[in-house]
């Protein structure tokens, strides 16, 4: 069994333009946990299919590469019917526990609909951390929090005025997305 702080769940937009944003990410995460990183990512498009072929290109077994397509695809295992986005979210959370959600989305905005948005919110639901990259630079992001769900319709997650970095339990201070230089995971 892998230690439970190296399950990462990797999302994003279907149009994600930088898949060497996230290979850059799952480098440094492969760099930080080894043997112990698990990745769990859709079998998607755009930011899930950069995700997929990291962990093709780098032999990850089934038990480190966790991947929940929406359908099942030839001859992999067939599942009992075919989900919707909503659905396989919250099966995702609930099954796999992920202790990071790294969410790739040039566009994101937490009161939009889409898969993205969904799993993202329902990750801080369940106290799991979200970091948000929304340009090319792995460096650039945002640490997500529920108030960005709960904050009036500005067209930009709002700024958190007390939130702390949760891999490090320190204060960060507030920023907007533009701006955002608080630490990426590794």
């Amino acid at each position: 069994m892998t230690d439970s702080h190296s399950r990462v769940l990797i999302c994003g937009s279907r149009r994600w333009p930088w898949p060497e944003t996230i290979t850059t990410l799952l480098d440094r995460a492969a760099t930080r946990h080894g043997n112990d990183l698990v990745i769990i990512e859709g079998a998607g498009t755009g930011a899930a299919s950069a995700a997929h072929h990291w962990c093709t290109d780098h032999d990850l077994p089934a038990w480190r590469h966790r991947c929940y397509p929406l359908t099942p695809t030839p001859g992999h295992r067939r599942r009992t019917r075919c989900w919707s986005e909503t659905e396989r979210n919250q099966q995702i959370l609930h099954d796999e526990g992920p202790r990071l959600v790294i969410a790739f989305h040039e566009n994101f905005h937490p009161h939009h609909t889409g898969s993205t948005t969904d799993i993202c919110r329902r990750a801080l639901a369940h106290q799991i951390p979200v970091w948000l990259v929304p340009t090319a630079d792995p460096d650039k992001g945002l640490w997500l929090n529920p108030s960005h769900y709960t904050t009036p319709h500005t067209g930009h997650p709002a700024p958190h005025q007390n939130r702390t970095d949760p891999q490090t339990d320190t204060a960060v201070p507030p920023q907007t997305p533009a701006t955002s230089t608080a630490q990426p995971p590794a």
